[in-house]
């Protein structure tokens, strides 16, 4: 085969590969701006609902601007965006959507806190925990322990029976402790900054 067909058979391959590669990101691109819309929509409803689930009195609920409040970032860098819930114009509570580590990262959790500084629910929104060990962070049974807690929070392996234990899933106190230590920071940003807005 002479040089010229060689370098003719290389141009009309790269021609070629250009092409598809035009082509496929030409497809990627629409598809993605068909998908975008439905996919945006599916994640406020799952956020709302999730609101909906820890601070069940609420009805409607409206987001806080974080930034106002002048939170040092290293301490409260974890809670990603503060809800007011409301019923009837009156304010019931707040909600705090909380991204932090625990086995893995990217351990996403809502936390329902209501007027009174109780918590009124933990819902986990999204984890790459560990299946059959940190995923049973899901479990009703472990986010229900959180449920009317009033003061801060300790992990333990074996209950003593003591006020704000919560008793570390088996095999998973990292997620245990993540979860916990979630909660005892959204009630810490409750007493210093949205108390006074109850």
């Amino acid at each position: 085969m002479s040089q010229t067909k060689k370098m003719d058979s290389v141009g009309t391959l790269t021609l070629r590969l250009l092409i598809i590669t035009l082509a496929a990101g030409f497809i990627l691109g629409l598809v993605h701006s068909v998908t975008a819309g439905p996919i945006e929509q599916q994640q406020i409803l799952k956020a709302n609902e999730s609101r909906q689930t820890v601070l069940p009195e609420g009805q409607d609920f409206e987001q806080m601007d974080l930034t106002a409040f002048g939170a040092d970032g290293d301490t409260y860098g974890i809670i990603e965006d503060v809800y007011r819930g409301t019923s009837g114009g009156e304010t019931v509570g707040f909600t705090m959507s909380v991204r932090t580590n625990g086995y893995s990262p990217n351990l996403c959790l809502t936390v329902g806190i209501d007027t009174a500084g109780i918590v009124t629910g933990v819902d986990i929104t999204s984890h790459e925990e560990t299946a059959g060990l940190g995923a049973n962070a899901t479990e009703p049974e472990f986010l229900g322990q959180y449920v009317g807690a009033d003061g801060p929070l300790v992990v333990t392996k074996t209950p003593g029976g003591t006020t704000g234990e919560i008793v570390a899933l088996t095999g998973a106190t990292i997620t245990s402790r993540a979860v916990t230590d979630a909660v005892n920071l959204c009630r810490d940003f409750y007493a210093e900054f949205l108390a006074e807005e109850a």
